[in-house]
């Protein structure tokens, strides 16, 4: 296999797997934890993508203990070496996708009000998104992201409010 071929989903299990040795439902959690306000990975797209990194030899699997049947999966060097060339690579550009954002492209039918209320979701989000990446003790970039995204969505929202209003 290519890593061409690999998906963002692939990619992310890879990375987590790097990070230490996890089952898929542990990689879901930790991709909820972390990734999930810009990179949403759900268990119908994670575990296709890690029957395929099995398959192409860029993780190995056990069977773990517990009640429950599980696979704990281990990077391979050869994993090790595909993750590692891909973090070097230019990243794609960002696809933003956001339903709030393309209604607002069409809210010249809607009375301000309604149209404040659209905005009024976004101020939740952002805000939702400060208390959830809180500043904490050690830096962290990802974090430092999201809070300054927020603070600047938080920022537009003011604007766009003012907009309407005059």
């Amino acid at each position: 296999m290519d890593t061409t071929d690999l998906t963002a989903t692939a990619w992310t299990a890879l990375g987590f797997i790097a990070l230490r040795p996890r089952s898929g439902y542990e990689i879901k959690q930790a991709c909820a934890e972390t990734v999930d306000a810009y990179w949403g990975v759900s268990f119908a797209q994670l575990y296709p993508q890690l029957k395929r990194l099995n398959e192409a030899g860029f993780i190995t699997g056990e069977e773990g203990g517990g009640g429950r049947r599980q696979v704990i999966w281990h990077l391979t060097e050869r994993g090790r070496e595909a993750l590692d060339a891909w973090l070097v690579q230019p990243p794609a550009p960002p696809q933003l996708r956001d339903e709030a954002l393309l209604k607002l492209l069409f809210v010249q039918s809607l009375s301000p009000d309604q149209a404040r209320l659209l905005i009024d979701a976004k101020r939740r989000e952002f805000e939702a998104w400060i208390d959830r990446y809180e500043p904490g003790d050690e830096p962290d970039l990802l974090r430092s992201y999201a809070l300054t995204m927020a603070q600047a969505g938080l920022t537009w929202c003011d604007a766009a409010e003012k907009t309407l209003a005059d």
